[in-house]
């Protein structure tokens, strides 16, 4: 495995030459037009075409700005945040809550931006809820006018608490503002960030009906040029998913005493994930706000503007999972993907044979000749020595049993592996790959589960590269359900769940094998297993097939709750395309 990912990283390597390459070009040439330029306006001819062109330059202006109103996710928050009038009724409603716990917002400042600090400080100064404390620790900046900012800041509400420490980084400062804390809850927010004046009301008003939860956040986005974008609508809390990397981000409040080990200094950078990621080995009680609260400015010094920038971040996040399995005592370790920059997982693979049975309605014949052809296909390109391929389930010897289409063929050798990996977590339940169309676009990464009973393949007919929401389909993630056409179990559960031989059993060859395929996985869940999709394993399909949707009726009434809000699916997400963009 080591072998593989140092050729994937000579091959990132590679690339980013040849693309440093490329920019160094671009960067030549547009020095010259710059000198072209500077030449042309200290002419004559320059001068006058400056004068003549002054209007229409004005008008260029005038419609840029125009378009950054006109900006298709702006119109989709100023829909969903609250008003001015709206967040005061919350604040009126929040004064009647049974439940008003102190919240001690921790925010380290170091040489901070005195308009980015006052807007982030303004930011909870607005809240609709108001019993909280700020807490302002500055970490020996440089600039000594942040001294004067902060003090001045700490007299104008009481509710603000300021303090000073030589530098020591940005988990120090953080420890030093929990040491302050006094609220029963804490919650992070970056010096140069904002609220949404409703987000502790969000969470202080879920706290009302679910007393037991430890961790809540939210959905987020960042500002860029001083605008709003890249909303991130994320699911709720997937184990899988947040291995590979820190999804929840932002805004995320929790439990003082869960919090009490306080921040590692070794993990600066990544101080927040491994906090959560040792917060997640006390408690599954994680609750999701689907609401965009938190808003991540992105510039030049931060993780958000791009991770390339701080690859200590990146190499500190890694070593945070790496000890995160260790402690949950999980042979496995803990890999980059060089392309998209998301962690990896990589389990050690068990002794366990894989049977392989071919889905579908076959005569002996039909079944003779695949095994001839498509078995040997198979065979040729996988890698693992531990499997067979047999033409029903008397028949297998396996420990987990792969069901699979006839007309899939892997891309990659390594794909039984990929999949098999995450079987050797005792919590999973069921294993998908990415099934690619004759076209090369994706046929399904998933199955997502909508309001109307009706299921849908994640992300059908978009490139298999595609890089969007927020590289979803790049990553491990877990899925309320995936395809029957490539699903890894283990034996003894699809004997008791699916097996022929076993009363009110499942039939996957049927015409509605989604439906099939999302009552395994949601009878797996009721045995508190999780199901998960696997990028790293990708399979072609050789012949045509038009199924991007199925109704499952008989389904929705048997698990109303998992169809009206997926889970593993933000309902702010559309449910036309299924391809995690916004809806309507």
């Amino acid at each position: 495995m080591k072998g593989e990912e140092l050729r994937a990283a000579e091959a990132h390597i590679a690339r980013l030459e040849e693309e440093l390459l490329r920019l160094k070009d671009v960067k030549r040439d547009l020095q010259a037009l710059r000198e072209e330029h500077r030449r042309l306006r200290r002419s004559a001819e320059g001068r006058v075409a400056k004068i003549l062109s002054a209007p229409f330059r004005l008008f260029r202006r005038r419609q840029s700005t125009e378009a950054v109103e006109q900006d298709e996710y702006g119109r989709w928050f100023a829909r969903h945040r609250v008003s001015a009038e709206e967040a005061a009724k919350l604040r009126e409603q929040s004064r009647t809550f049974s439940y008003r716990p102190l919240i001690s917002i921790l925010t380290p400042t170091f040489n901070a931006d005195e308009r980015f600090l006052m807007g982030a400080v303004e930011s909870v100064i607005a809240q609709a809820y108001e019993n909280w404390e700020l807490i302002l620790i500055d970490d020996g900046s440089s600039d000594t006018r942040v001294r004067g900012l902060l003090e001045n800041l700490g007299q104008r509400d009481a509710r603000i608490q300021t303090g000073f420490q030589d530098h020591g980084g940005i988990s120090s400062a953080l420890n030093t503002a929990l040491a302050r804390a006094r609220g029963g809850w804490i919650a992070l927010l970056d010096h140069d960030d904002l609220l949404e004046p409703d987000a502790l009301f969000r969470a202080i008003e879920l706290l009302q009906n679910d007393r037991e939860a430890d961790v809540i956040y939210s959905d987020e986005d960042k500002i860029v040029d001083g605008k709003l974008s890249a909303p991130m609508p994320k699911p709720d809390w997937s184990p899988e998913f947040f291995c590979t990397h820190d999804y929840l981000g932002h805004f995320v409040i929790i439990r003082r005493d869960l919090a009490r080990d306080g921040f590692r200094s070794e993990f600066d950078g990544a101080q927040d994930y491994d906090l959560l990621l040792r917060v997640s080995e006390k408690t599954e009680r994680i609750r999701h706000i689907p609401r965009v609260l938190y808003h991540w400015r992105r510039t030049a010094e931060s993780t958000a503007h791009n991770i390339r920038r701080k690859p200590g971040a990146l190499e500190a996040g890694r070593s945070a999972i790496e000890g995160h399995l260790e402690r949950r005592q999980e042979n496995a370790r803990v890999a980059i993907d060089w392309g998209t920059h998301l962690y990896r997982v990589r389990r050690e693979v068990g002794p366990e044979k894989i049977s392989i049975i071919f889905n579908g309605e076959l005569d002996r014949r039909a079944i003779d000749s695949a095994q001839a052809g498509q078995a040997d296909r198979i065979r040729a390109k996988t890698n693992s020595p531990n499997f067979e391929i047999v033409t029903d389930l008397k028949e297998a010897t396996g420990e987990y049993v792969l069901l699979l289409d006839f007309d899939l063929e892997p891309l990659d050798e390594n794909w039984l592996t990929a999949m098999a990996e995450q079987l050797s977590n005792p919590k999973i339940g069921a294993v998908g790959a990415r099934i690619v169309s004759s076209d090369d676009t994706v046929e399904s990464a998933g199955l997502i589960l909508l309001p109307d009973g009706s299921v849908r393949f994640a992300f059908a007919g978009y490139a298999r590269d595609f890089r969007g929401a927020n590289r979803q389909l790049q990553a491990v993630r877990n899925y309320s359900a995936v395809s029957a056409s490539c699903l890894l179990t283990r034996r003894e559960l699809f004997e008791k769940i699916a097996s022929s031989n076993t009363p009110g059993s499942l039939h996957f060859g049927r015409d509605d094998g989604a439906c099939a395929a999302v009552e395994f996985c949601l009878r797996l869940q009721e045995l508190g297993l999780r199901t998960v999709s696997v990028p790293y394993a990708e399979l072609r399909r050789t012949s045509k097939k038009e199924n991007a949707s199925g109704m499952c009726l008989d389904l929705q009434k048997r698990w109303p709750e998992m169809f009206r809000r997926d889970p593993y699916y933000n309902p702010n997400l559309s449910s036309e395309r299924a391809d995690f963009s916004l809806g309507r």
